[in-house]
């Protein structure tokens, strides 16, 4: 109950009362306590006491009736609970005008503040953003609600308050059809300082580290600092690091560019379906499309891409690589004989389709033997095959058919395989440049040839199968 104000007392010898209301004047109250037992509280009374304060709207009779009946059971003796024994309307101000979210924006600078907590919290799935969709519905602006006016007790109107329209600023990539607010691109749905936009970009302004968590977003992350081990980093429109990525996992549909470097220590990947550019990869599996530029060197990694490997100012030293548009690389390998490995022409994908067809054809190969080596010596003797009982007749039918489906399969694996290697054959670049040395030791693999490195080469040198002599031919060369 909100404070009162006592409109009235009256004290008699044989009761005493309270009128009281309250602040917007819609609600009285009264209190009363009978002094003598011989007294009767009657209706009338009880309507003298409430005029005397001019009240004349919403009188509450029910309640003046409870009072009589409690005071007729003895009830009311030094009594000190308040009766409402009238209620006014109060004003129904309109309802201000708000932004029902569909999607719930986040800051422009998302961080988690972890402290005490930091032990019981999953700070690798924060979900602290949220990726939404061109034309994806975000928000409806709801208007205000119309007010309705009041009446006090004393019957005098109460003006209810008109809602106030909601103030936002639209920024960029959000658009407005009605009451209904929709992105116009892909990215992230932002709310700061009140203006409502999405943003294509998102910007880490430090690193990638318990305060971000992994992220997943269908735009384009850029990442001031670095990623921490064991944390990762999904964008669909490309990643730039301008820090260091430690063991953790890089992944885009776009490009990746990481300024400073990857220190994968054994366990650090990276996916990218174009090209990839960095300072230097080390002890990394990286996977990719495109082409992939190495400003200073790739040290015990694995790298494979569909497009050139791009290494001419740096060197290649252990791990291995595999590019199907050709490597140019300034040094291979290293005066210690560290075991490294080379390939050029060679699509990494269709090759791990080549194995999986040649253990195809390998499991028909031999289920073929065997079956040949079960039916051939019946087959092989006349007399045998017409001295079989029926039952072993229809047995040897269901092998002979048995064998005429698995050469028929055998014949179709051989004609996609050989389909791949004609496929890579036509896509590829067979070719490796080295501009300073290879070292001793080095593997050489370029298409269906491959070549053990012996005695250091000094560069510059063009690398290329020779397929008439199935060998590989290196050649000195100018740049």
């Amino acid at each position: 109950m909100s404070e009162l104000k006592v409109l009235k007392e009256r004290s008699e010898e044989e009761y005493q009362s309270v009128i009281s209301i309250n602040a917007d004047e819609t609600e009285v109250y009264l209190q009363i306590s009978r002094l003598d037992a011989s007294f009767s509280l009657t209706l009338a009374l009880l309507r003298e006491l409430i005029d005397e304060v001019g009240v004349v709207y919403g009188l509450n009779i029910n309640a003046l009736k409870e009072l009589v009946e409690l005071s007729g059971e003895g009830e009311l003796e030094a009594s000190e609970e308040q009766y409402l024994v009238a209620k006014g309307k109060p004003a129904k101000h309109g309802e201000d005008g708000s932004i029902d979210y569909i999607i719930t924006p986040s800051e422009d600078n998302v961080k988690l503040d972890v402290e005490e907590d930091e032990d019981v919290i999953d700070y690798k799935n924060l979900n602290i953003i949220q990726n939404v969709s061109a034309e994806q519905h975000l928000a409806t602006v709801l208007i205000p609600e119309d007010p309705e006016n009041g009446v006090d007790v004393y019957g005098k109107p109460i003006e209810a308050r008109e809602g106030q329209v909601i103030k936002f600023k639209l920024g960029v990539n959000i658009a407005q059809d009605g009451n209904k607010l929709f992105s116009t691109t892909n990215g992230r749905f932002i709310l700061d300082s009140g203006q409502l936009w999405v943003d294509p970009i998102f910007n880490v302004r430090g690193d990638v580290d318990y305060t971000i968590g992994n992220i997943n977003f269908i735009g384009e992350v850029k990442i001031a600092k670095d990623i921490l081990d064991d944390f990762s980093v999904f964008a669909k429109e490309g990643v730039t690091v301008d820090g260091i990525v430690g063991a953790a996992n890089v992944e885009s549909d776009s490009a990746i560019v990481l300024n400073g470097g990857m220190n994968g220590k054994g366990k650090g990947f990276l996916r990218g379906q174009d090209s990839v550019t960095t300072k230097y990869f080390n002890e990394v599996t990286s996977v990719s499309w495109g082409d992939v530029e190495v400003q200073k060197s790739v040290m015990n990694s694995i790298v494979k891409t569909k497009g050139k490997l791009n290494v001419q100012h740096g060197s290649i030293i252990g791990g291995e690589v595999s590019a199907l548009m050709g490597i140019d690389v300034g040094v291979v390998g290293s005066d210690l004989g560290t075991m490294t490995s080379v390939i050029a022409g060679q699509d990494y994908e269709l090759q791990d389709k080549m194995k999986a067809f040649e253990a195809q054809l390998l499991e028909l190969s031999e289920e073929i033997d065997r079956i040949d080596r079960i039916i051939g010596p019946i087959l092989a003797d006349k007399s045998k095959l017409m001295s079989l009982p029926l039952d072993k007749k229809k047995a040897l039918k269901g092998l002979l058919e048995q064998l005429k489906r698995y050469r028929e399969e055998q014949s179709r694996v051989q004609v996609e395989c050989e389909a791949l290697q004609q496929e890579a054959t036509e896509t590829s670049v067979k070719e490796i440049i080295v501009r300073k040395i290879i070292y001793s030791g080095v593997k050489i693999a370029i298409g269906a040839s491959k070549k053990l490195i012996k005695m250091d080469v000094k560069g510059p040198v063009r690398i290329r199968e020779d397929v008439e002599n199935d060998s590989i031919s290196i050649t000195s060369i100018s740049l």
